[in-house]
């Protein structure tokens, strides 16, 4: 069998076992206790991701991600203030829907992103917004806000 497709099958079989995985949590009630404690330690494992995959940058996160997973389709756009990165498909979404519906963005997805986001860049979280999810809507959309600072203006 090709690399080539060796590959897909091996993201495609990830992302089913992350689904069965996330329906099987909502089922049994811990999903969201789950999330909370895969939250608390994303910052903790984001730097070592981040070295391992070559990221330094905002829009290495997204990309890089991509490429290895093959499971969203981000496109990153530089703004005013930033970025945003939008992804109008995504296998673990709609494998997820398939098994049972339970939300798996947040814990195995934005989450870790969000961290190395966060890492790699030195933005505070708080300037991370994920404005919609492929779960909800027909977009899953990420703003990243870079702050500037202004001199201080004598008077």
């Amino acid at each position: 069998m090709e690399i080539e497709k060796r590959l897909i099958m091996l993201q495609n079989t990830y992302a089913a076992s992350v689904a069965e995985t996330v329906n099987t949590y909502e089922k049994l009630g811990a999903l969201e206790a789950i999330v909370e404690r895969r939250k608390a330690r994303q910052a903790q494992t984001a730097p070592y991701l981040n070295q391992q995959l070559g990221i330094q940058s905002v829009e290495d996160v997204f990309y890089k991600l991509s490429e290895i997973y093959g499971c969203a389709n981000w496109s990153v756009v530089k703004t005013d203030d930033g970025f945003t990165a939008t992804a109008t498909s995504c296998k673990l979404c709609a494998l997820s829907k398939k098994m049972g519906g339970a939300n798996p963005c947040n814990g195995w997805c934005l989450d870790p992103m969000i961290a190395m986001l966060s890492d790699a860049s030195g933005i505070d979280v708080k300037n991370i917004i994920v404005e919609s999810t492929l779960m909800n809507d027909d977009c899953c959309k990420v703003s990243v806000k870079i702050e500037t600072f202004s001199p201080a203006t004598e008077e």
